[in-house]
């Protein structure tokens, strides 16, 4: 029996308001730090990179305890209390040692959102679906970012900048609401794990299982790959927000939020296409090209300084982060199914990203401190090239069986003076 429609309907809620928190809207404080608080580049890298290094090290022990436990609705609604904590901690203590402990929580907390909703989704749709629910998901994550983005416009413009953090505290708490939603019988946790259909239902410890994960080439060049793309990506908005940001102080946040607002549009379109591409011809050849426009988009980034330009250039990143968002799921799926370790899976890579995320910002800053924007924009761009051609040589397309598109009948056509003929147009 399948999910029923109210746990499906609060997964696509979870999914709506999720996309601004789970980050703890880092794009936001990154500017904030700059233009109201007048913090230097180098010393907000180091701060907007703390979660990542928090996460490098709560992924994979976080991974475990999903494959191991049954609580993952609870575990929403304590990560989701904890980011509101956070926020509030920005708005009314705005120096270096709470916005630091503020992003330390975040650091363990932002842990839990992307593995917990993948296992939950797994666990109620199965793998035969998977990437059809997964480019569901997708879509619904990027509209909510782009509606959080639109409303961050307003409230950046007509109220004040710490709105945008009191907005992020409501999202928290649509998404406790959303997660309550959702049924604790429509949850199969050994098929959340990717547990072997014929294999036992007690997994191994989190430690053998990582090496085991580990030893299999295909897991390894695929878990560093996603770390140089988050290397080579991860600093782009934050730095392209500041570019924006430096010579019109008032219009920062809207010009952030209308960046925004671009690449979620596209990324809306571009998750349900990447999800049935993936489904029916594969998941590397789509997978190159996220890659692929990662160098490209720095490379223009670099070179060019008008505004609208720059701005418009966010479809760049919507295309590739669009395919990015899917295919990173889907194929952690395809790597961990049958394995009973999904969670650690996705939590070995997420420290990938993490550490990719956190060397992403620290280098940034360092680049725009010593030799400006284009630098910085350059340095990301070798490091993007340098991730494509490791993917396009070592990772090999995994395994898969999806389940079909559904066919679309035709009606039958009556002959003259003859039966109904099935199959055919009338």
């Amino acid at each position: 029996m399948g999910a029923s429609k109210r746990s499906l309907r609060g997964l696509d809620l979870v999914n709506v308001f999720m996309a601004d928190v789970k980050d703890g809207v880092g794009v936001y404080l990154s500017v904030y730090l700059l233009t109201d608080l007048k913090w230097d580049p180098a010393r907000i890298g180091w701060v907007v990179a703390i979660p990542w290094f928090v996460s490098i090290l709560a992924q994979a022990p976080v991974g475990a305890l999903i494959d191991h436990t049954r609580l993952k609705r609870l575990l929403l609604i304590l990560a989701s209390a904890i980011v509101a904590a956070s926020c509030l901690t920005v708005v009314f203590l705005p120096t270096l040692l709470p916005i630091s402990l503020a992003q330390v929580a975040l650091g363990l907390v932002q842990t839990l959102f992307p593995p917990c909703v993948a296992a939950i989704t797994l666990g109620m749709v199965g793998h035969q679906r998977m990437s059809r629910r997964i480019g569901r998901n997708e879509g619904f994550n990027h509209a909510g970012n782009m509606l959080a983005a639109v409303v961050s416009i307003f409230i950046g413009w007509y109220i004040s900048y710490e709105g945008i953090f009191y907005f992020s505290v409501f999202q928290c708490v649509a998404i406790i609401a959303a997660t309550l939603l959702i049924r604790e019988r429509d949850i199969d946790h050994d098929l959340a794990r990717a547990a072997a259909e014929e294999g036992s239902r007690s997994a191994t410890s989190s430690l053998a299982g990582a090496r085991a994960l580990w030893s299999r080439r295909n897991i390894a060049f695929f878990i560093v790959c996603m770390g140089l793309w988050n290397l080579a990506n991860g600093a782009m908005l934050p730095l392209l927000g500041q570019k924006l940001g430096l010579d019109d102080v008032r219009n920062s946040a809207l010009f952030l939020s209308i960046c925004i607002t671009i690449a979620q549009a596209v990324m809306i379109a571009v998750a349900p296409l990447a999800s049935r591409w993936a489904a029916t011809h594969g998941r590397k050849r789509l997978f190159l090209v996220a890659f692929l426009l990662v160098p490209v988009r720095a490379l223009l980034f670099a070179f060019i300084d008008t505004k609208p330009v720059l701005i418009g250039l966010q479809v760049v990143d919507g295309l590739g982060a669009g395919i990015y968002g899917v295919l990173l799921i889907v194929m952690m799926a395809d790597l961990g199914k049958g394995t009973g370790h999904f969670n650690l899976l996705q939590g070995m890579t997420y420290s990938a990203v993490g550490l990719g995320m956190a060397l992403s910002n620290i280098l940034g800053g360092w680049m725009v401190k010593l030799g400006g924007y284009p630098a910085a924009f350059l340095t990301l761009a070798g490091v993007g090239m340098g991730a494509t051609l490791l993917f396009a040589l070592r990772v090999q397309e995994p395994p898969h069986k999806d389940e079909p598109a559904p066919a679309r009948e035709r009606p039958p056509r009556r002959q003259r003076g003859g039966p109904l003929i099935p199959g055919t147009a009338r």
